[in-house]
């Protein structure tokens, strides 16, 4: 009779795992079903009125089961209580970057590169062309948090 307990409660375990962690069908969720099913038929071959109870208490078991691992209050102690409220980078107008300052590309700007302007490294977007490494831009206008530019003709 201790055989028929272990494997339901392992079995239930199983599944809960399956269905609240790892979702689909896969080891724990074949491995648990396998289990309660086995525990079952050890029991219906003891006699017929232990296998009726322990179908009946599997299922309460899994019910039971079910019942708390799904509640929220379980889950809230496993989450992140954190809300990420960043952003990868600021405007540049925040850095004090304006329209018409004037910098240099740090990177190849192929439409997208790095420049510097007033000392600091910003991503930026030309407008229509590529433009070389360590060639003169001005800004044009802000994009979300990129700078547009354009190359400076000496």
């Amino acid at each position: 009779m201790t055989t028929v307990i272990v494997l339901i409660v392992l079995g239930v375990l199983l599944l809960v795992a399956e269905i609240i962690v790892l979702p689909g069908i896969g080891f724990a969720g074949i491995a648990g079903g396998a289990s309660v099913i086995a525990g079952i038929i050890i029991a219906y071959n003891i006699n017929a009125m232990t296998g009726h109870i322990t179908v009946f208490s599997a299922i309460i078991l899994c019910i039971i089961a079910m019942y708390f691992s799904l509640r929220a209050k379980t889950w809230q102690r496993l989450s992140l209580k954190k809300s990420i409220d960043s952003t990868v980078d600021v405007s540049p107008s925040l850095k004090n970057i304006e329209i018409g300052d004037e910098g240099i590309a740090i990177t190849r700007l192929s439409p997208m590169g790095k420049v510097r302007i007033k000392n600091i490294d910003l991503e930026a977007r030309s407008v229509l062309e590529f433009i070389e490494h360590n060639s003169k831009i001005v800004v044009l206008k802000f994009e979300d948090s990129k700078v547009i530019v354009k190359k400076i003709e000496s």
